[in-house]
């Protein structure tokens, strides 16, 4: 069986437009090569495509349903040709970001989206890991981007930008102990167990208070922890803002920082490693991002 992408777009144009001659008009080609070409693509897939009998030629049952099967054969086509074109253009095929989980918000998100608008054919790959792992991730190599909370000091190779801050909260099931207090002070939550975020390969744990903890690299695990009143974390207020309002969860009222504080966000790559064009796109649109 030998079809063509000429056939198929004969085929294509003259079922949307309704007839062969307005399908030829619309290619830009003689009425008589549009016939041609559906009459030979009939022949090669032994189907018969139009009813011929009236005035303006019908799909036939079998035409519609292959209708649907050109047109995407015809747009993976013209994905083909439009990948082709970006490698040859030194557009990197694959995109790593690195990034606490505790990062993903709907800004980045939404950068997200209007990167992949620009790049369809880009892969992008998520990978959540700690501050330090991020650095070694981007270092490396292996990642090419990365989102983290704002550090003190970073290592000299490495460039930030921030994009505002997230509102942070400690919150418990509302049957935990904690709960039930009108205010929460340092020995409160040093007696009670803490769900931490924490990377495999490095022991920091950000705002470590008990002695007493578990430990999870997702941020989402540390929430459904503290849902089933295992213990207390802190967390974004717009990851758990709906739980609060639902009394899923319970906001604990500290007495040294208030219901929520902001802790700041840094987009962040590296200098050893010269960015190819979507991943300047890609730094472009992240750092564009605004937290509130």
């Amino acid at each position: 069986m030998q079809f063509s992408i000429e056939q198929l777009e004969a085929f294509v144009a003259a079922a949307e437009t309704g007839s062969f001659s307005a399908g030829a008009r619309k290619l830009n080609k003689a009425q008589s090569v549009i016939s041609t070409a559906i009459a030979n693509l009939e022949l090669d897939l032994n189907v018969t495509l139009f009813d011929r009998t009236t005035r303006k030629p019908q799909l036939t049952e079998h035409g519609r349903t292959l209708l649907v099967k050109a047109k995407r054969i015809l747009s993976q086509c013209q994905q083909l040709v439009a990948n082709a074109d970006e490698l040859q253009q030194g557009v990197e095929s694959k995109l790593t970001i690195a990034l606490q989980s505790m990062t993903m918000s709907q800004p980045l998100t939404q950068s997200l989206a209007k990167f992949e608008q620009d790049y369809p054919f880009v892969e992008i790959e998520i990978l959540n890991a700690t501050e330090d792992e991020i650095v070694s991730l981007l270092n490396s190599g292996r990642a090419q981007i990365g989102a983290l909370l704002q550090l003190d000091t970073l290592p000299q190779e490495i460039e930030a930008y921030g994009i505002g801050s997230l509102a942070m909260v400690c919150i418990v099931a509302p049957s935990h102990p904690l709960a039930r207090k009108s205010q929460i002070d340092w020995p409160d939550l040093i007696t009670h167990r803490q769900i931490v975020l924490s990377g495999r390969h490095h022991q920091h744990k950000r705002w470590q208070v008990s002695d007493s903890i578990w430990s999870t690299e997702s941020a989402i695990s540390a929430v459904n922890l503290v849902m089933g009143g295992i213990g207390w974390t802190v967390v974004p207020l717009d990851m758990v803002k709906d739980l609060i309002t639902a009394n899923v969860l319970t906001r604990l009222p500290l007495s040294f920082e208030g219901q929520t504080w902001h802790q700041g966000v840094d987009i962040v790559w590296t200098r050893l490693h010269p960015a190819g064009p979507a991943a300047r796109q890609l730094r472009l649109y992240l750092t564009e991002a605004r937290l509130s």
